[in-house]
């Protein structure tokens, strides 16, 4: 069973954060964990923050509990990749951002299955194939209900064909390393690791919360999730985002009631909520050099309480710290 430690993850140049929750093998609690790095009993642990703003000041995160999903997990489709019924690694989440060169910012419309190029991509389920260009086709249920998307792929099938469930579609295009995997439902995209949807699917890990801060005036949180199993090659190790984030306030009258900073376990939400889910100092991951993962949870925060964020993934697993922002 995996569980939590603490290891340094480079964020900023020069300047590194001490992260909670990487997966370890061989131990089965995370009370074991946090005894072997002088948690137990301490419940913190200092570490010097990255920040959006320059000047970072050392602080001090409280680990409150760390959580692992316990809840059955169903699903109603297998992988587009062979073998359909073992799970294959996922290098890009559902709603991770996506910077274009020129500005543009979205949220990402699916999940990026790992796979060396050239390996062949299959049908999910029955249905009618369309092309969205080239190199990316849309295989539309046969009663128009939902729509599954295969991107990156150089299709073998033809425009307006009828496909069956495991039905080859294509192989994985030169230089892309993985399909690009979307669902949809009545033009809605959806999170194909939602409980439900593809499979199987575990998860043995909980998200990392790496820093919470002040910048210029709002309160904002670094987090990310791992993929499990891990990606491998040059994609390794780079963040994904978290399913749900929350926050509250801790003061003398006790914890507040939950606040929602953004929530990607369902539906995709639109371009125009990019900036205000995501701050500015987000980076998209690309091949070698992973990203930075920031979001907002208040605007013109100055307030002075403990602030706890809570990130959860698709799988149950759950990470809450806290942060004391003085009186």
């Amino acid at each position: 069973m995996a569980t939590y430690t603490h290891t340094r993850r480079l964020l900023a140049p020069a300047t590194q954060i001490l992260s909670i929750g990487r997966r370890v093998a061989g131990t089965c609690a995370a009370s074991a964990v946090f005894a072997s790095i002088g948690l137990v009993g301490a419940g913190s642990v200092s570490v010097s923050s990255a920040t959006a703003t320059n000047g970072a000041t050392p602080t001090t995160l409280h680990v409150v509990r760390v959580r692992h999903g316990s809840t059955a997990r169903s699903w109603t489709y297998g992988w587009p990749v062979k073998p359909f019924d073992l799970q294959h690694p996922v290098r890009g989440f559902f709603n991770d951002p996506r910077i274009g060169r020129h500005g543009g910012r979205a949220f990402h419309f699916g999940i990026d299955i790992s796979a060396p190029d050239g390996t062949a991509v299959y049908a999910v389920e029955s249905g009618k194939v369309y092309f969205d260009s080239a190199r990316a086709i849309a295989v539309v249920a046969l009663d128009r209900s939902h729509t599954f998307g295969y991107w990156h792929i150089v299709p073998v099938v033809r425009s307006h064909q009828t496909v069956a469930k495991h039905q080859l579609l294509g192989h994985i295009d030169k230089g892309w390393g993985h399909v690009h995997f979307a669902e949809s439902w009545r033009k809605n995209y959806v999170n194909p690791l939602r409980n439900g949807g593809l499979g199987p699917y575990t998860d043995h890990s909980a998200p990392t919360i790496d820093a919470i801060e002040l910048d210029t005036g709002n309160l904002v949180v670094s987090a990310h999730d791992t993929p499990d199993p891990r990606v491998p090659g040059e994609w390794a190790d780079e963040p994904v985002a978290p399913a749900l984030l929350q926050w509250r306030v801790v003061d003398a009258d006790g914890p507040g009631t939950w606040r929602t900073a953004a929530d990607f376990r369902s539906t995709m939400l639109p371009a125009s909520e990019f900036t205000r889910v995501y701050t500015p100092a987000t980076v998209q991951n690309h091949i070698g050099r992973p990203g930075q993962l920031w979001f907002y949870l208040a605007r013109s925060w100055n307030r002075g309480a403990t602030i706890e964020v809570r990130a959860s993934d698709t799988a149950g697993n759950t990470a809450t710290v806290s942060e004391d922002f003085g009186t």
